[in-house]
């Protein structure tokens, strides 16, 4: 009962908050599909207060037995870092490609990782990872390709973590975040080397919540999907003040509350320019880490569709690690139950390279594909990360070749 008058609340906050943005989101004319190439910050303005969240009738399609892959922006800057809309177009079109040659449908890109951006936008500045070239769309080259060979698009966001404070600092004025960072509502902390923005703050969730808005008005995604950083650290420090004139006496409930009012404003802002869109979350494996350390109230998210579409643990775990594989997944299945949130489970790749478990042995992956089947309502799997997946390395190469017979067997 606590846990559905919980929710309630939430959802009416939210609401009342949606309401005083939505004069802000309905401007624009048609959306503009060129490549952009941005040699001046002024064309940024100039080119998106004319297409600022018109809704878009895309018809997003979202398999019903997800396999997806996740490319991050380790990978991206590799293909980025100095090159052309045409070298980028055909780096990226190659690592689509690999993914579909192992039965991939679904591809988690990254278009923003620290408070930045791979496209034109009003809330956050271009990305580095271009490095001395100039910087261009690539959020749509990104897209058009996926589309190209059947996969469905993911745009992947870290909704609260940005660069470090040096290079925020030096962002023009004119994008969104700079005026949350100069407003005090981003700030450092200790076991970060990062800026991280504040969910406590409304202008905040707005920001977010806009932000992604901002990608599905323009760009033809079939999802925004974004993992599991929330808030960076456990200690009152970081938001004593706002917590304070909160009123309230549970600082965890009250955390856990700002993080649900965030991810429900996102999913309310995107269904608004298209509801065919999934919202997605990928929050931690570890359902207490989530709850007592990421302030992420997992159990209310499962259990309804209101706050998101999917929810993809990350259960990044072997059978003999101290979070047992088979016990976390099967946890994860009865929390979603028949909620009607898809459950799609994360499996960590990297660990062929890092973990004892996973290096010796063989078929560990395909083995935790096929536990994960044979729970009624877990909806498809994806694999982290793809540069492990596609690595050279003889024990990657042997084990993509299991899961390559594994997801292509029915095929």
């Amino acid at each position: 009962m606590k846990k559905t008058f919980l929710i309630i609340a939430i959802v009416a906050a939210a609401l009342v908050s949606a309401i005083s943005v939505k004069s802000f989101i309905r401007q624009g004319g048609p959306q503009e599909k060129e490549i952009i190439h941005i040699t001046d910050l002024s064309q940024i303005r100039e080119i998106l207060m004319r297409n600022t969240f018109p809704e878009n009738n895309y018809n997003a399609v979202n398999y019903e037995s997800p396999v997806g892959v996740w490319i991050s922006y380790i990978d991206l800057a590799q293909m980025l870092q100095d090159s052309d809309p045409e070298t980028f177009r055909e780096r990226i079109s190659s690592a689509y490609k690999n993914i579909v040659s192992i039965g991939g449908n679904t591809v988690y890109v990254h278009v923003r990782a620290f408070g930045d951006a791979y496209y034109p936008s009003l809330f956050y500045p271009f990305t580095d990872s271009f490095g001395e070239a100039a910087p261009f769309d690539a959020l749509d080259i990104m897209v058009s390709e996926a589309h190209k060979l059947g996969l469905s698009f993911h745009a992947w966001i870290n909704p609260l973590r940005c660069g470090r404070e040096e290079g925020l600092a030096n962002v023009d004025n004119m994008y969104r975040v700079k005026e949350l960072y100069s407003g005090g509502e981003a700030r450092k902390v200790e076991e970060s080397p990062y800026i991280w923005l504040d969910p406590a703050s409304d202008n905040v969730r707005e920001c977010v919540a806009l932000g992604a808005a901002e990608i599905v008005s323009r760009y033809d995604v079939d999802g925004i999907h974004i993992d599991d950083y929330f808030y960076p650290t456990t200690s009152p420090d970081f938001d004593s003040l706002s917590f304070e004139e909160s009123g309230e006496e549970d600082l965890a409930a009250w955390r856990r509350a700002n993080t649900t009012q965030l991810v429900f404003l996102m999913n309310t802002e995107i269904k608004k320019v298209n509801p065919s869109c999934d919202f997605e979350i990928s929050p931690q494996g570890n359902i207490e880490n989530n709850l007592n350390s990421q302030y992420a109230d997992v159990y209310s998210w499962c259990a309804s569709r209101l706050i998101c579409d999917a929810v993809i643990p990350q259960v990044y775990f072997g059978y003999e690690s101290a979070s047992p594989y088979l016990e976390t997944v099967s946890r994860w299945s009865e929390m979603t139950g028949d909620s009607g949130v898809k459950l799609i489970i994360g499996l960590g790749v990297y660990k062929l390279l890092e973990e004892t478990e996973y290096i010796n042995t063989e078929g560990i992956i395909v083995s935790q594909i096929s536990d994960a089947d044979k729970l009624t309502n877990v909806s498809g799997i994806a694999l982290y990360n793809y540069s492990t997946l596609f690595s050279d390395n003889e024990r990657c190469a042997s084990e993509r070749k299991r899961i390559r017979e594994k997801l292509c067997e029915n095929n």
